[in-house]
């Protein structure tokens, strides 16, 4: 009886762990798409595109991120960052061919990304600094703030940068519309006091941590709906010239692709590199943090064929480029989602907005999405990283305030570029001149550290050079003046020891210029020693002749260099007459 019951129990359990994160999946679906359909109109809007294309691009990525992509939480479709790109990259055509430019541009990033993805690039997320990112986000976010402010006040207003998007809502202030101005500010303050307070009135009224922050988020989409109700009933268009969103078709794309020639591919080619390079670390990002949390690894060469996959689809399905989503994806966990179902579901039930809810949207204001936009990117504002990046490192701070302003004075797409170049070129500039210090013995241990910064033992004719950095073609030549200053401020030198606990690689041209730094210091009468070399370094140079011409010895730790350099004292300054008192 008793066995009976155990086999009785785990098949209830199993049957409960194979039903629930189905119904998980659905939830976390519904509450994605409620937040979806007022995001996605609102990136279409920021993207200069038609409302419509914000919600394909909400449907076929999903799928197809969900059936390649890897991560199980993240949420792919339109974001703020990759629209304002997108919006940089179309705004440069006319009006009418700016939908088709979008679609391409889509295709593009997607063939780059999958291209990526099959010669195994995910190793590009490594040459993007955090810093970079960070201040690539808080830039974004401003400019995008920036540009929505044309909606807030109800005037129009042109720009790629935010300077130029300053002057001409400057042009156009006397324009602007009270009513809408009103509304729009309102739907900012709105969603900052839901965002801070709202949470805490519902934990107070009883209600679960979790079920409150819920409430929260959904919110915004209630707010949004209200804003509807209010727009259609007061007829805010015709009586005050409050814009709106206006008529969105009903339906789904067909399948197709622009035309296209090899001018408009060459033009679109540069910026289609750097969305990619931008939604893949973004989405990176995302992924890596989610992963975390939730003890899985991500794999970023997968990431590549998923997100290469969505845009793909986006372009075939008539929409913009698309990305990996913070916000959804973090609603998304919030709401219990546990596979990649959501996705597909989140996308079914966008199926059904396009099919039905689009009639009702029509009086949305187009301050109400503004604000949305608005309020979402205040968020993403961080400062407060930057100046944290700034106080450590002067390097990595000069470079994520360059980023920064890159994004705010060039656009998004030339603020990365000069960040991931700049970080780089600083890095490059770091390992040009090597950290080399000349080190002694911390007296009583075997411990040796700068002579500089420690009180230390030395031996008169021995004398060690740490190298704190692997020895390559840019920073050989400096190795050899470093060697050069060292000899002419040591003129009682008769050993040089090379210790090398950080040198993991000697290449051809370092190399070369140990042999130089060899047949001069023989010239001298100076053996040159080598200490604490690692052993795959060893190995390589085993390959050439260096260990048999060097003068001194390789010493496995450099306590025992000295040790077996140091001279003899001299015990004939020491008296063998005892005297006892």
């Amino acid at each position: 009886m008793p066995s009976q019951d155990i086999v009785d129990i785990r098949t209830v359990d199993s049957s409960v762990q194979y039903s629930r994160p189905f119904a998980d999946d659905l939830i976390a679906a519904i509450v994605v798409a409620v937040l979806l359909v007022p995001q996605s109109l609102a990136y279409a809007l920021l993207a200069g595109l038609p409302p419509q294309m914000g919600i394909y691009a909400s449907i076929f990525p999903l799928m197809a991120y969900a059936l390649i992509g890897r991560s199980r939480q993240l949420s792919v479709g339109p974001t703020a960052v990759v629209s304002i790109m997108t919006a940089a990259v179309v705004v440069s055509f006319p009006e009418a061919q700016r939908p088709d430019i979008a679609i391409i541009l889509a295709g593009m990033t997607g063939l780059i990304l999958i291209g990526l993805g099959l010669i195994r690039g995910g190793i590009i997320i490594n040459f993007v600094p955090r810093p970079v990112v960070s201040a690539y986000i808080t830039g974004a976010a401003l400019l995008i703030i920036v540009s929505q402010i044309k909606h807030i006040l109800g005037v129009d207003g042109d720009g790629r940068t935010a300077l130029s998007m300053l002057l001409s809502l400057q042009q156009n202030i006397g324009q602007a519309a009270g009513m809408t101005i009103l509304i729009g500010m309102g739907m900012i303050g709105l969603l900052v006091l839901n965002k801070k307070y709202m949470p805490r009135l519902l934990l107070r009224t009883g209600l679960k941590r979790s079920h409150a922050r819920m409430a929260a988020r959904i919110m915004p989409v209630v707010l949004v709906g209200l804003a509807i109700v209010f727009s259609a009933s007061l007829q805010l268009q015709s009586r005050y010239g409050v814009a709106i969103v206006g008529d969105i078709p009903k339906g789904l794309p067909r399948p197709k692709l622009p035309d296209m020639s090899i001018g408009l591919i060459e033009a679109l080619m540069m910026p289609a590199i750097v969305v990619a390079v931008v939604a893949f670390v973004d989405s990176m990002s995302i992924t890596q943090t989610l992963a975390a949390k939730s003890r899985q690894r991500s794999e970023p060469n997968s990431e590549l064929l998923g997100l290469g996959a969505a845009n793909i689809a986006a372009a075939l399905g008539g929409a913009y480029p698309v990305n990996g989503s913070l916000s959804r994806s973090a609603v998304n966990v919030a709401a219990g989602g546990r596979t990649r179902w959501v996705g597909i579901f989140t996308a079914l039930f966008m199926i059904l907005a396009a099919l039905f809810l689009t009639p009702y949207l029509r009086f949305l204001p187009l301050a109400v999405l503004a604000g949305l936009i608005i309020a979402a990117c205040l968020s993403l504002l961080d400062f407060r990283q930057i100046w944290r990046t700034w106080h450590y490192s002067r390097a990595d701070g000069v470079t994520a305030l360059l980023t920064f302003f890159g994004v705010i004075f060039f656009g998004v797409q030339w603020g990365v570029l000069i960040g991931v170049v700049l970080a780089m070129a600083l890095h490059i500039r770091m390992t040009l001149k090597p950290h080399m210090a000349e080190v002694g013995r911390i007296p009583g241990t075997e411990h040796y550290r700068d002579v500089d910064r420690y009180n230390v033992e030395t031996v008169e004719n021995i004398v060690t050079l740490r190298i704190d950095e692997s020895l390559y073609y840019a920073n050989a030549r400096y190795l050899e003046d470093k060697v050069a200053r060292v000899v002419k401020n040591n003129p009682d030198m008769e050993h040089l020891i090379l210790m090398c606990p950080a040198v993991n690689r000697i290449d051809a041209s370092a190399l070369d210029s140990l042999f130089v730094i060899l047949g001069r210091l023989k010239a001298l009468n100076i053996k040159l020693h080598l200490s604490e070399l690692h052993s795959s370094v060893k190995e390589r140079l085993h390959r050439s002749n260096f260990i048999e011409r060097l003068t001194g010895q390789i010493f496995l730790s450099h306590h025992e260099a000295i040790i077996a350099l140091e001279p003899e004292p001299d015990w004939s300054q020491f008296s063998d007459h005892i005297d006892i008192h």
